[in-house]
């Protein structure tokens, strides 16, 4: 079953419209999403220094934004889906850009701590998911999963360039790279002009809107999928941004650029491979593409763990990239063919709930694991993990 067997759409259009004004507003909203953490990571000893902080406090900027996409993810979704795509996705990029660009402009800690909560509201992974949903209002059938790949495609490279942009600009001055938030503005205005309101149904109620989710949604398929992700992005976060910094640092003496240099090319590969998605969804089944990219998942991480030449290392990192690359965006095509257009942002902003979780627990996880077994040791148990998260995919395949 493809992830677009689910919709009960037919469609036998592979290519992506690249002259769509919808998907070029789609597209930039979606690359807006990953300035919210990898961007001003690199300035926060800048921050530190600008406002006289603790590490700690500064490190606050990070946490108080991941913390409200997590709550109000399903009622931004909700609110998609009552009062229109464009008007909400607009309005959180134009929220998102103002706050972030008024952080640049501030002598005040606080003000920049509750600029970031704002924020943190408006974003995150919020827009992404909004950006998700619309593809799934416009594209159906093979054409539907490979706009849904280039989409994710454009989500990684931005993971893999911000950090480099931020850094650069950190190093001019602290507030450099919050400048780059105003550019969310325009884009509210090109998501505002090239969408419209196709999906909502603003005359339902809320009662009426959780009854329709529960009975047009297949809820077992939702509840797997989601605890996929969960799995997925916990061992991304665990595993890629956590564990391996840390145990490339000790094991192989990087330093923090060159470690950054090897994360940017994972996700390269992982964008290369997303852009794939439609070709490959039309050929083989979700459980399949799913099990394959775990196994990916398994082989890097061992390959990582065990590997005592730069070679073999990047040999490993790539084909963690490939499974990344496999994974993510079959798993956001397939959850946006689960629902009907009149509930599809309330389904898809949970995604902004699970990936936010997993943000939290996966490195917390990691490190709590490797303080008793060491971070080689955590590779291959993360390596064991993914091996078992693919032959759980596997059986689904056979009995599905």
């Amino acid at each position: 079953m493809t992830a677009t067997d689910t919709s009960g759409k037919q469609e036998t259009t592979i290519g992506v419209p690249w002259r769509s004004p919808a998907l070029i507003a789609i597209l930039a909203a979606t690359l807006m999403t990953p300035m919210d953490v990898p961007l001003i990571s690199p300035a926060l000893p800048e921050v530190q220094a600008m406002f006289g902080v603790t590490e700690s406090r500064a490190g606050l900027l990070i946490t108080l934004y991941a913390l409200p996409g997590i709550l109000f993810g399903p009622v931004i979704g909700i609110l998609a889906d009552r009062i229109g795509r464009r008007y909400v996705l607009s309005s959180c990029l134009a929220l998102f850009g103002l706050a972030g660009t008024a952080i640049a402009f501030t002598n005040d800690f606080s003000i920049a701590l509750g600029l970031r909560v704002l924020q943190g509201i408006a974003a995150g992974s919020i827009l992404s998911a909004l950006a998700m949903t619309a593809v799934g209002d416009r594209y159906t059938g093979h054409q539907h999963d490979a706009v849904m790949g280039v989409t994710s495609a454009m989500l990684s490279l931005g993971t893999a360039a911000y950090p480099v942009i931020g850094g650069y600009l950190a190093a001019q001055a602290w507030n450099a790279p919050f400048l780059m938030y105003a550019l969310a503005v325009p884009v509210a205005g090109l998501v505002f002009l090239g969408l419209d309101d196709r999906g909502s149904q603003p005359d339902s109620s809320t009662g009426g809107y959780i009854r329709a989710a529960l009975r047009t949604v297949p809820v077992r398929r939702a509840v797997a999928l989601y605890a996929i992700m969960f799995v997925s992005f916990a061992l991304v976060f665990g595993g890629l941004y956590t564990a391996l910094p840390f145990y490339l640092v000790d094991r192989f003496d990087f330093t923090p650029t060159t470690v950054g240099l090897f994360t940017s090319v994972v996700l390269l590969v992982t964008a290369i491979v997303s852009t794939q998605n439609g070709r490959l969804a039309a050929r083989t089944r979700v459980t399949t593409l799913l099990a394959v990219g775990f196994t990916f998942y398994a082989i890097g991480f061992l390959g990582v763990a065990f590997a005592g030449e730069l070679p073999v290392l990047v040999g490993a990192l790539v084909v963690f990239g490939v499974g990344s690359g496999l994974v993510t965006p079959t798993l956001f095509a397939a959850i946006s063919s689960l629902a009907p257009d009149h509930v599809r942002g309330g389904v898809m902003s949970l995604q902004t709930t699970t990936i936010g979780v997993s943000q939290a627990v996966g490195p917390a996880l990691f490190t709590l694991i490797a303080s008793t077994i060491g971070y080689q040791g955590v590779l291959v148990g993360a390596s064991g993990s993914a091996g078992l998260g693919a032959t759980v995919l596997v059986v689904w395949a056979v009995s599905s």
